[in-house]
């Protein structure tokens, strides 16, 4: 059966990329978050196994449920972006912490992430800032590993972010690109100078502090991030961190995290709709993201942080392809996205 393959963030499927990426925050920024995607439908559908995609196979070669093979090929037509308010689980749990009903109260606490001093030349990219909202965030929700004193909502400053300078559609921080982390502002929060016992400081010197202070900040001079061991109990769902998937509450994360604004929602919709087959069938497609460019030790990339890791060739995610779809017969497309023009 021949593959088609389509690609998005680097070379599209035709010759050259067409012009659809021109600017790489974009280009990472469609490609985790189809990743997210891939990630949180998956976590829904695993009750889907072998035998049913078997029979599924089967029901195709009588040529049944055409119907609704193409009912699938039909709904590329709109993608589908998560309610954080109504989707249920993690995402609306963490949607319900970040939005208190009173955002002025003084039982609504708060941890500040600040942006460092010198930040214009901080060169973390986006997943990186996404990791440290994160393991803020979790911070916020169990105050630091100590449930009983109650949760915390996170909320960035107003500060420069570096990879929205010279932002066209919006301020110069992530709310250029991303949705705001609460409905609260800054103005509900203590000032950092408060003498009144309502603001902590917190930092890799610092690392404990009094949680009765309504205000936590944290350092504005180094990276430091608190890792907690409790991930789960300010959820309040049924069970405890065994009974849960930690891949699953990190994609729901990320899709809070990396809501975009309008503007860009559009452009990501518009892009993939030029991106993405016709016939596109989601039950026979397999993605295949590929990190590359400043993610690789040896990179020659000014002003990018060394790599992190060997990334290993091409041919080794071709035959991770192919070892895959000796299991899964079904597979006709493969959707390839990258921030790299050279994959």
């Amino acid at each position: 059966m021949p593959i088609k393959t389509s690609s998005i963030g680097g070379k599209d499927r035709s010759k050259k990329a067409g012009g659809l990426l021109s600017s790489k925050l974009l280009a990472t920024t469609m490609a985790v978050l189809i990743t997210i995607q891939f990630i949180l439908i998956l976590s829904q559908t695993l009750h889907v196994n072998q035998n049913q995609r078997q029979q599924t196979l089967q029901n195709e070669q009588r040529g049944q449920h055409a119907g609704t093979t193409n009912e699938k090929m039909a709904s590329i037509a709109s993608f589908w972006w998560p309610s954080p308010e109504t989707s249920g689980g993690f995402l609306s749990a963490i949607y319900n912490a970040q939005n208190p009903d009173d955002c002025s109260s003084k039982s609504t606490k708060y941890f500040v992430m600040q942006s460092l001093k010198k930040n214009e030349g901080d060169n973390r990219g986006l997943s990186a800032w996404a990791s440290i909202t994160m393991q803020h965030m979790l911070h916020a929700f169990s105050d630091g590993d100590d449930p009983s004193a109650g949760r915390r909502v996170l909320i960035n400053d107003n500060n420069l972010w570096p990879m929205a300078k010279g932002c066209k559609n919006g301020p110069e921080t992530r709310e250029c690109y991303f949705l705001p982390l609460t409905k609260c502002r800054l103005s509900d929060v203590d000032p950092i100078d408060a003498k009144d016992g309502s603001v902590a400081l917190i930092d890799q010197k610092r690392d404990d502090y009094d949680r009765s202070a309504r205000t936590v900040y944290s350092s504005d001079t180094n990276k430091y991030a608190r890792m907690t061991e409790n991930k789960i109990e300010w959820t309040g769902l049924p069970g405890n961190q065994k009974d849960h998937s930690l891949t699953a509450l990190t994609a729901a994360f990320l899709a809070y995290n990396l809501q975009p604004q309008p503007w860009l929602r559009k452009e990501i919709d518009e892009r993939l709709m030029r991106s993405l087959p016709a016939d596109l069938n989601p039950d026979r497609t397999l993605g295949v993201p590929i990190r590359r460019s400043d993610k690789c030790f040896g990179h020659a990339i000014a002003g990018s942080a060394k790599g992190e890791l060997d990334c290993p060739p091409l041919e080794t995610y071709l035959q991770s392809v192919r070892d895959f779809m000796k299991f899964d017969p079904l597979i006709d497309t493969i959707i390839a996205t990258s921030e790299d023009n050279a994959a």
